[in-house]
């Protein structure tokens, strides 16, 4: 890049959401000097989820109560055909802007820095720079490790050859409810909703309202959020929020690591290729690899690096490569036609028991 190195740490870790924050608390954790680089100027907001976790996020992370916003128990599934089946799917909604808070108050309290309205433009692996935007001020940055979770299209792997392929585009609106709803979350398969699905999931006195759809496959989230808003007979709901965003369901990239760099989260392709779900994942791969970054960097044996990506195919690689071959198999056999399409959902969707089966016809390899 030409320029005096303004900063130097043991790793610097670019974006600061659920995967960024929690791998910078494990490696501050671990007595390393990290920064954390958000370009975004106030930490969890402009809110791209629809804030769902499963209950088990809490084995890995302490979630404060002020984080959420209504306990959950079952999913009600609708499919085009009218069948409507309701599974247990213990888990919360979060108030997503306070709990992405609570995690980087964690990693700072652990020692991490924080710059928020900071944004990497330029990263250089060959030298170990990175060129942060901050304050209209060009300035770099040296590390000895680069963590990327910067999201579906993250600088960082594009820098190092591994980009998301495969993105949902989703569009939410926060809504009030007429009345307080069950403890459950709703989702909703329409032909109109090509490529993914719809969702009501409540909170106290509001709801998320949203859709997902592939733009590949013909899907358009607008039209979609329409049809579902007509669907659920909202009418002049009052809307306190709107929200969009790019969800990752391509699978994995194909190297979580190069050389000393890592990626986590959205940026390693974690999400969920199914359910599109991708926090509680954001959380432990960020963990992993915050963990793995203390064992290198303490015994000075780079090579260490490599257990990340071990460790992360070991605890969920097989699940959810096997999510993305009932992906592929989906969306090869998605239909306009709604008994069809239920019966292609009834293979490929999580509560029915047609999703755990690995009939070889559904197996999608991957290079």
């Amino acid at each position: 890049m030409g320029r005096k190195c303004s900063h130097f740490v043991d790793v610097l870790v670019i974006g600061a959401g659920p995967a960024g924050s929690s791998a910078a608390r494990a490696a501050a954790s671990g007595g390393l000097h990290v920064l954390m680089v958000e370009k975004r100027p106030t930490v969890g907001l402009p809110v791209q989820c629809a804030e769902y976790v499963p209950a088990q996020i809490v084995d890995c992370v302490p979630v404060p109560e002020r984080c959420v916003a209504r306990r959950i128990r079952t999913m009600r599934t609708h499919l085009p055909d009218g069948q409507v089946v309701e599974t247990p799917a213990a888990g919360y909604m979060l108030d997503r802007a306070m709990f992405d808070k609570a995690l980087v108050v964690a990693a700072c309290q652990a020692g991490a820095e924080l710059w928020t309205a900071a944004q990497a433009v330029a990263v250089s692996q060959s030298e170990n720079l990175v060129q942060v935007r901050r304050n209209g001020v060009l300035e770099d940055v040296e590390y000895r490790v680069l963590i990327g979770a910067d999201g579906p299209r993250s600088l960082v792997g594009k820098c190092i050859g591994q980009v998301n392929t495969g993105l949902v585009h989703a569009v939410q609106v926060e809504v009030i409810l007429r009345e307080r709803q069950p403890a459950r979350t709703e989702v909703y398969f329409t032909p109109a909703c090509r490529g993914g699905y719809g969702w009501l999931f409540p909170k106290e006195h509001t709801a998320n309202v949203g859709v997902g759809v592939n733009l590949a496959m013909g899907g358009n989230p607008h039209q979609a959020l329409k049809h579902l808003w007509e669907q659920l007979n909202l009418g002049e709901a009052a809307i306190v929020g709107h929200t969009a965003g790019l969800i990752p369901v391509g699978g994995m990239v194909d190297r979580l690591r190069v050389g000393n760099v890592l990626l986590v989260g959205d940026a390693a392709g974690f999400t969920h290729p199914i359910t599109g779900a991708g926090i509680f994942a954001a959380v432990v791969g960020g963990t992993l690899a915050g963990q793995t970054v203390v064992r290198a960097l303490k015994s000075g044996n780079m090579d260490l690096l490599g257990e990340y990506e071990k460790e992360w195919s070991a605890f969920m690689g097989g699940p959810l490569n096997h999510a993305l071959s009932k992906r592929r198999y989906r969306d090869a056999h998605w239909s306009d036609d709604p008994d069809t399409l239920s019966n292609v959902i009834r293979e490929t969707w999580v509560a029915f028991p047609g999703y755990t089966a690995r009939d070889t016809k559904h197996i999608a390899r991957r290079n």
